[in-house]
C-alpha cells in the first residue's frame, strides 16, 4: 500500500488565453516542480491569465511559494497575471506572513 501523503494533484482547464489550475494536496520541495512546470508551460502556450485555486492545499512551504513567484514572473513578463483564489487557511496565512498576498491578484472569492 503506497502512502499518498505529500502528493500533489493539479487539474488544469485551459480556454484560449486563460487557464484555471486547481491544486490538491501539498506543495513542497517534493512537488513544487510539478506546479512550476505547469504554470510555465501554460505561459509558453500563450495563456496570459491563470487562476490558481488553493482551496484544497493542505500544506505549502517556501519552495511552493517560489513556484508561485516563478509563475507570476513568467506571466508578468508577458503582460499577464496570476490570481491566487480561495487559499486554504494554511496557504492564506503563509501568503500573509510572507507579504506575498499582495503580489497575486485576488478573484474576490477567497
Amino acid at each position: 500500500m503506497s502512502d499518498n501523503s505529500g502528493a500533489l494533484s493539479l487539474r488544469v482547464a485551459q480556454q484560449r488565453m486563460t487557464a484555471e489550475v486547481a491544486a490538491v494536496g501539498e506543495i513542497d520541495i517534493h512537488t513544487c516542480t510539478e506546479l512550476e512546470e505547469t504554470l510555465v508551460r501554460l505561459v509558453d502556450a500563450g495563456v496570459s491569465k491563470i487562476t490558481l485555486d488553493l482551496s484544497e492545499v493542505a500544506f505549502i512551504d517556501s519552495s511552493g511559494l517560489r513556484a508561485l513567484v516563478v509563475g507570476h514572473k513568467a506571466l508578468e513578463e508577458r503582460g499577464g497575471s496570476l490570481i491566487v483564489a480561495n487559499p486554504s487557511t494554511m496557504a492564506a496565512r503563509l501568503l500573509d506572513v510572507t507579504g506575498l498576498s499582495t503580489l497575486f491578484g485576488s478573484d474576490g472569492r477567497s
